[in-house]
């Protein structure tokens, strides 16, 4: 058996004075961890003990990770060895290069990527600015696209190392639980943000309390609401694709409307989002047939799959349907008549570019989709 341990620097500095200890008084070794829980190992099964910096791959595990060739399940793949995420593969627009590209990336303790060093399989290396959220590209491009990558001794590579491990290669979703109800979201990484990939389905908030539900055809309730409404009108199948049309006020309860981990962007955030996104709105549109109206499809480029949901208010009801889409923000500003109103991300059918408002958002009697970003 073989243990490999990756240990804060003060276990690190206890760990051979705990070792000896138990070594003299019993053939076990018992590690007790910062977080309460405690370890034992048979001193007879350990091969050798190895150090290695928190995030790296285990030095001398060498990881084969197959490329999905198909990443309709999830834009972001998680790299999975002996039951732990090593790395993510994401299917990504880089705004840069204008082009897509499938690359890995490696993920340290808390199971997060190490957005300073990906590889492409076509060998390019991507390097994410945090702050800027702009990438710097270098290596030349292959021809092809290699249908594996390696880790080897915790370096990503193209070329496999002796005696190579495969990894389990799966979606990474959102399972967002609220009391019976249950909604699985596919994740999309584009530039340094990780965003839902679908539009909020929930009728519950957060702590499992339901959300009001209202018909089109009940404006005067609905403008009566300030503690958080949708629209119910619907059916199923088009809930599914598009998810439900929320007012304002569902984003600003304290109950809160997004899943654990998740919040419901800033303004600051989409602006981000629309630079890396590469600002043309066919960009954002999703391609599926039904989605948009003829003539206004998009490409999907970025991977962010907006619905033309249109939008709801009660001066004109559900209006624009398969040629408009509206994200809340979570930003509040007041507007010219004094109303405290958020600002929206916009998508329009008609519109060359994707639009974030600047103080021209919505009042929060307006109904409309919801996107969530990674905390």
């Amino acid at each position: 058996m073989k243990k490999i341990f990756s240990l804060s620097l003060a276990l690190c500095a206890l760990f051979p004075l705990a070792a000896n200890a138990q070594k003299e008084e019993s053939n076990s070794m018992i590690i007790n961890l910062k977080t309460g829980e405690s370890v034992e190992y048979v001193l007879s099964d350990i091969q050798n003990i190895v150090f290695r910096p928190t995030g790296q791959a285990p030095q001398g595990d060498n990881i084969t990770i197959a490329i999905p060739t198909n990443f309709s399940t999830g834009w972001v793949q998680k790299v999975m060895v002996d039951g732990k995420q090593v790395a993510e593969v994401c299917r990504e627009y880089i705004n840069a290069i204008k082009a897509q590209r499938d690359v890995v990336y490696l993920c340290g303790e808390d199971g997060r990527a190490d957005l300073s060093k990906g590889l492409t399989t076509l060998g390019e290396t991507v390097e994410w600015n945090l702050e800027t959220n702009v990438a710097t590209v270098t290596g030349t491009k292959g021809e092809t696209a290699a249908s594996s990558v390696y880790i080897n001794n915790g370096e990503l590579s193209l070329t496999a190392g002796t005696e190579s491990k495969d990894a389990s290669v799966q979606p990474d979703v959102i399972s967002d639980r609220r009391g019976t109800e249950l909604n699985t979201y596919l994740i999309v990484k584009i530039g340094t943000q990780y965003w839902m990939a679908e539009n909020l389905r929930a009728t519950k908030y957060a702590d499992g309390s339901a959300i009001t539900a209202f018909s089109e055809s009940q404006a005067d309730e609905w403008k009566a609401n300030t503690t958080g409404a949708y629209l119910t009108d619907a059916e199923a199948d088009w809930v599914k694709i598009a998810g439900y049309l929320y007012n304002g006020y569902c984003v600003t309860n304290e109950k809160g409307i997004a899943p654990a981990g998740w919040a419901v962007p800033t303004r600051d955030d989409l602006v981000k989002l629309r630079t890396a996104g590469g600002i043309l709105a066919t960009n954002f549109k999703d391609s599926a047939p039904g989605t948009w109206s003829t003539g206004t499809e998009g490409i999907n480029l970025n991977g962010f799959m907006a619905v033309a949901t249109g939008y709801y208010s009660t001066a004109t009801n559900l209006t624009a349907m398969f040629s408009d889409a509206y994200f809340w923000s979570s930003t509040l500003y007041t507007d010219w008549l004094k109303k405290t109103a958020l600002e929206t991300f916009r998508i329009n059918g008609a519109a060359k570019n994707v639009v974030v408002s600047n103080e021209a958002g919505h009042d929060l009697l307006f109904g409309h989709s919801i996107r969530c970003i990674r905390k």
